[in-house]
């Protein structure tokens, strides 16, 4: 489990910060493995090196390695300018999703809309399926139910797909990607409805996937919103 941290800076502000900004992290106060949670048992366990690509630029990054003293699991402590298993920075995967679910740019136009020197479109494609399966299949009912707990008398209003989504013929595909943009407003009317109980609470309007990396872990589940359903380890039933 990975364990997203604020940090109010980009990639290339805490590549370049001395001391690295991860040593700074407080610790959670339990343990994040679900068949532990115990209290005040993590400790600082080392560094590590990755990537954040900005797409222009590929910053080498030191995250923050830390252990729970009770039942031996390590995590780590992730910055959230960053997405769990991705090595691209969550700005850039949210402009992707945005540009084609949203906006509904074509192929041809989002990838021009990339900054150079730009991400193969195979890694693009993978990007917008693993984000719809996130959202639409493991996420979706989850989001709706916590919806509902905030206010249940509001009601959800049903939210028709826009016509670019009938480009895809693939019916589970285009089914995935139909929820998908519903998720995307829902998850926005979430933000406004924990923000009206909250007023301190602050994401700019390009930080809506930071904040869902937040929500969701503090719930909690596992801070992803892209999972690749071809891997193994992706669940295949819903949260």
């Amino acid at each position: 489990m990975v364990i997203v941290h604020h940090f109010p800076g980009s990639a290339k502000q805490y590549a370049e910060a001395v001391p690295f900004p991860g040593r700074s992290f407080s610790l959670p106060a339990t343990c994040p493995n679900p068949d532990c949670r115990a209290s005040g048992s993590l400790i600082r366990w080392g560094t590590y090196e990755r990537s954040a690509r900005t797409g222009a630029v590929d910053y080498r990054i030191s995250i923050q390695r830390i252990r729970c003293r009770a039942c031996g699991h390590t995590h780590s402590l992730l910055p959230d300018f960053l997405h769990p298993y991705r090595h691209y920075v969550i700005r850039l995967l949210q402009q992707v999703v945005s540009l084609y679910l949203i906006v509904g740019l074509g192929w041809e136009r989002l990838m021009s809309q990339l900054p150079p020197p730009g991400s193969a479109r195979s890694t693009v494609r993978e990007w917008i399926a693993s984000f719809a399966y996130g959202a639409a299949h493991l996420l979706f009912d989850f989001l709706i139910h916590r919806l509902l707990a905030l206010d249940p008398l509001a009601g959800l209003p049903e939210s028709r797909a826009p016509s670019h989504l009938s480009r895809v013929s693939h019916p589970v595909r285009s089914s995935r990607l139909e929820r998908a943009y519903r998720f995307w407003l829902l998850a926005e009317r979430l933000y406004a409805q924990l923000k009206r109980r909250s007023p301190e609470l602050h994401f700019a309007a390009g930080q809506l996937f930071p904040f869902l990396l937040h929500w969701l872990q503090s719930h909690p589940l596992p801070p992803r919103l892209f999972w690749n359903p071809a891997l193994p380890t992706t669940p295949s039933t819903a949260f």
